[in-house]
């Protein structure tokens, strides 16, 4: 439903990079309609490419919308140009399957700002209903879905460095599939072309400005992904490649390390699996994928930080 915003009374923006979003799409935007702060939410879509009928549904809900052709689409920078159209202070980014859990998403996310020294705010994922029992068990365990507020500022640049790698990347964790940042913030620190990452690539630089990151758990949406698993593997290796370049995180590396890592992790999915409540049809089927799955994540994760660290380029696209 369209209700008239007026700009004396916008509390923030919400930036939403689009293609193609389908139902999803159309459900987030149900959900965003009946957030408490809705009618004081400026709304813009950055689209690249969509032929079905997501602008129309982003239009029919008040948006802006900027088209962009679909190979110029870029992680940070396409968020990039979404900001610099808001007129807020506070901006919020989100994704376009990311459905707001309960009405006052958008309230309790800008409430964290009311501390001057918080330059980023991100949100509880929950898995979609249909999730598998993996995926569940994945995204409920991961930094997003903890269930505990944490407020991170870095102590000094020396106690950084003297982190790990892996405490590194927890440290710096930021997620943009439902986020918020000061524009202030942003105007010194742009996301910049970044193909993937860009918001643990943001959040080091502003932590080691001295500001803080919130997560936030009582802000919640729900995300999550069946996904096929040629891109599962797709996603691990540029993911993997982009917690090489930043934090040096190399959790598989040598050939030998591959094996090590897919017997650990499917004798564990296959012991969780069996200890579940769930129909022996479905079970069934995530055993007998899981070994694949994990065969392909191992030869992801080697083969990025091998890739980043020997400076052999490598093109993937559709992530």
């Amino acid at each position: 439903m369209l209700r008239s915003k007026s700009e004396s009374t916008l509390r923030c923006s919400l930036v939403i990079p689009t293609k193609n979003g389908g139902p999803l799409f159309k459900a987030a935007i149900g959900a965003l309609e009946n957030q408490t702060y809705w009618v004081q939410t400026e709304f813009i879509v950055i689209d690249s490419g969509s032929s079905d009928n997501t602008v129309e549904i982003a239009r029919n809900a008040g948006a802006k919308i900027v088209e962009i052709p679909p190979e110029s689409f870029n992680h940070g920078a396409t968020r990039d140009l979404g900001i610099s159209i808001a007129s807020c202070e506070l901006v919020v980014l989100m994704v376009q399957d990311a459905i707001a859990q309960g009405t006052n998403l958008l309230e309790t996310i800008l409430r964290q700002f009311d501390d001057p020294e918080v330059a980023g705010v991100y949100a509880r994922q929950v898995p979609q209903p249909d999730a598998d029992l993996i995926t569940q068990r994945n995204l409920n365990n991961w930094l997003t879905g903890r269930l505990e507020r944490e407020v991170r500022k870095m102590e000094s640049l020396e106690w950084y460095e003297a982190l790990s790698p892996i405490e590194k990347y927890f440290f710096c964790n930021f997620d943009n599939v439902c986020s918020a940042i000061r524009k202030s913030v942003w105007q010194e620190q742009k996301f910049g072309d970044v193909a993937f990452g860009e918001d643990i690539d943001w959040a080091e630089r502003v932590l080691k400005k001295g500001w803080r990151i919130v997560f936030e758990p009582e802000a919640a949406v729900v995300h999550s992904h069946n996904r096929p698993m040629l891109y599962e593997y797709k996603r691990t290796y540029v993911c993997h490649r982009k917690l090489y370049q930043q934090f040096g995180l190399r959790l598989v590396p040598t050939l030998r390390g591959i094996y090590r890592s897919w017997l650990f992790s499917t004798l564990k999915d296959m012991k969780y699996i069996g200890a579940q409540a769930a129909p022996i049809a479905c079970k069934a089927t995530l055993i007998a994928k899981i070994p694949f799955l994990n065969f392909l994540s191992a030869i992801a994760q080697y083969r990025a930080a091998r890739d980043e660290a020997t400076g052999n380029q490598c093109t993937v696209t559709g992530v």
